[in-house]
């Protein structure tokens, strides 16, 4: 699916999102790490899954149309910033560059957000929205690529998404150095080491060729508040 072929509401709705996202990670994140908490919200909630498809990638779950969407907005324009990866970096190259808020999506997401939580008061599905976000955001933006990426990996229900991951085994070589910064970090505790650590080991499907099926998931509906730009 592109652009031209969504609905124009729809449509609003992913930019609006982006753009919370942004405004609640410190106005700056990596692409890698907006993939990730969109593909968060698109699991758990029906409202963003009918939005766009998340696929097999090789860093994880991907969805080709946010991509498009967050280096070419429609309707929320001129609030946030696509920097590319820099050639001579490596760790630019795997998460894809970054996506940095401008001073008018600064203004734009307090009227958007703050909409947002409004709507959450009386709309339960809003509301969903709104506590997945504060849940999400602030935990994922936190995370370095590999960290971000094990916790993907070694999460048995994100399988058919991981199973063409051409990170896996570099994020796995280092397994047990990426989980004791998770602890540092407070992501994890010390008791859930092991338990990790078992993860890992048991992962050998992610390097397998078979995708199970994806899960279904019953599908409804809201609208994200509208504001003017």
């Amino acid at each position: 699916m592109h652009q031209e072929l969504y609905d124009e509401e729809d449509l609003k709705s992913i930019e609006y999102l982006i753009l919370i996202i942004l405004g609640k990670a410190k106005g700056k994140i990596s692409v890698l790490h907006l993939q990730k908490i969109f593909f968060f919200l698109w699991k758990f909630h029906p409202d963003v899954k009918r939005l766009f498809e998340f696929v097999p990638h090789f860093k994880g779950p991907y969805s080709s149309d946010l991509q498009e969407i967050i280096e070419n907005p429609t309707y929320v324009v001129d609030c946030w910033e696509y920097v590319p990866p820099k050639k001579s970096s490596e760790v630019d190259k795997i998460v894809g560059g970054y996506v940095r808020i401008t001073p008018r999506g600064k203004k734009l997401y307090e009227r958007v957000w703050q909409g947002l939580k409004e709507k959450g008061k009386e709309d339960k599905a809003a509301l969903n929205i709104v506590s997945a976000i504060e849940l999400i955001v602030p935990l994922y933006t936190k995370l370095e690529w590999d960290e971000l990426l094990l916790l993907i990996y070694t999460d048995e229900t994100n399988r058919y998404y991981s199973t063409r991951s051409e990170l896996s085994q570099k994020v796995f070589k280092r397994a047990e150095s990426i989980i004791n910064r998770l602890i540092k970090k407070g992501v994890i505790t010390e008791d859930m080491k092991e338990d990790f650590l078992k993860r890992v080991k048991n992962s050998e499907w992610i390097f397998s060729k078979k995708h199970p099926d994806k899960d279904s998931l019953t599908i409804i509906t809201i609208n994200l508040p509208k504001s003017s730009s």
